[in-house]
């Protein structure tokens, strides 16, 4: 029986903006090989090529969940406001135990006293490690919780700003008037501050960080934030929640498409934490697997630079190894392979496998820089579709990359 449990801390081998850095790394040689191959013939290493059939609905384990991935499409990303913060992080909040770390950690029981129900956190910051630095990096933590009602969502704002305010004595209220049930604080000799609001059943909460003691550059770029954030929430609906646990496992079919970690195994979502000493979200491993974003998270992947020209994109789907992204049509996606397959330094192209088309195959230092050996991945076309899978050898990941191949032709 498959559970979800909210308490499980584990740190994951490759995050979306981890594996994303890496397959932002590479270069086409040659031009694109046009072929019909023989599926049977290719080397599968032990999948099936074949898809899976998708859980029916989510049920009372999973709904939260994802009701918290799909409010991933109801959130700005933060270089909308500021295209400099170009470095993202982000995760669903489902329960106030996830929320730990994000916020403080005295505001769980208030999340949990008014009924909490889903949630995301969306981070940006112009920091090039992507976790900013207090003092020299500007940043926009962005989370969005949703309370059991408006009127539990207003007591909890206040709640939880009065309980992140009682953690420093040097705390200075700071008035954010335009704004309904609305409080922010920040300390005067330090660069960052906090707001917290209240908007219909949703709770919304900035950590904002700058270079210098600026009040009003601090207090500008959170609302610069805020104004646009909230008629980005007014256009998402939340799912009842009595309806939660109907939500699907596998909107759209996406994961169905997609090589799973473990072969002939449905991918049943996941949470991953490594909260030590995190700030506002910022630091420690969170990352989540088994899903499938919208197009505010797909877009994020696709287009990591603020200032190139947008390619549009529908979804992406998440498993250990594995993604697979959705297009429009596919020039959108043959323009997206082309931009993850730009050079960089640190990465290789190497051989792609045997009888698969559009496959661009390259290596990176992986997850762990110290390990001899780097990490593989293969970008794999099929019209709107483009998928990435990685593995830790050459053979393995090419192996994966004709098995994702299969599935992509024949589950069409």
């Amino acid at each position: 029986m498959h559970r979800f449990d909210s308490t499980r801390r584990r740190v994951h081998a490759a995050s979306l903006v981890a594996v994303a850095a890496l397959v932002s790394a590479c270069a086409i040689a040659g031009a694109p090989r046009a072929a019909t191959p023989q599926v049977g013939a290719l080397d599968l290493g032990g999948y099936s090529g074949r898809p899976l059939v998708a859980p029916g609905a989510a049920g009372e384990a999973y709904g939260r969940l994802m009701e918290s991935v799909r409010m991933a499409d109801a959130v700005i990303a933060p270089r909308a406001v500021d295209p400099a913060l170009t470095q993202t992080a982000a995760i669903p909040v489902p329960t106030p135990e996830d929320a730990v770390g994000i916020l403080a950690d005295a505001t769980r029981a208030t999340l949990a006293a008014h009924g909490m129900l889903a949630g995301f956190s969306i981070g940006g910051t112009d920091d090039p490690t992507g976790i900013p630095e207090i003092g020299t990096a500007r940043s926009v933590r962005l989370t969005v919780l949703r309370m059991r009602d408006n009127m539990t969502a207003i007591d909890a704002a206040r709640e939880i700003d009065g309980r992140d305010f009682d953690v420093n004595h040097d705390n200075v209220v700071v008035p954010f008037s335009e704004y309904f049930a609305t409080h922010g604080h920040w300390r005067t000799f330090v660069p960052t501050m906090a707001v917290t609001l209240a908007h219909g059943p949703f709770v919304v909460t900035l950590f904002v960080t700058h270079p210098a003691t600026d009040l009003a550059a601090l207090k500008q770029l959170a609302e610069a934030t805020l104004d646009a954030e909230l008629p980005k929430l007014d256009a998402f609906t939340p799912t009842p929640a009595e309806e939660l646990s109907a939500l699907p496992l596998d909107p759209g079919g996406m994961l169905s498409r997609l090589l799973p970690a473990d072969p002939g195994k449905w991918p049943y979502p996941e949470l991953f934490h490594d909260v030590q000493q995190p700030i506002a979200g910022w630091g420690g491993h969170r990352s989540a697997r088994g899903i499938v974003y919208g197009p505010v998270l797909a877009e994020l992947w696709v287009n990591r630079s603020g200032a190139d020209p947008r390619i549009p994109v529908e979804s992406i789907a998440v498993t250990d190894s594995a993604r697979l992204l959705r297009f429009p049509d596919a020039v959108a996606a043959r323009h997206a392979l082309n931009r993850l397959s730009e050079p960089s330094a640190g990465v290789s192209v190497t051989t792609p496998p045997d009888g698969v088309p559009d496959a661009v195959c390259l290596r990176g230092p992986g997850s762990n820089p110290a390990a001899r050996e780097g990490e593989y991945t293969c970008l794999v076309l099929d019209g709107r579709y483009l998928a990435q899978v990685s593995a830790p050898t050459e053979q393995l990941v090419h192996r994966m990359a004709a098995a994702q191949y299969t599935l992509l032709v024949t589950d069409r």
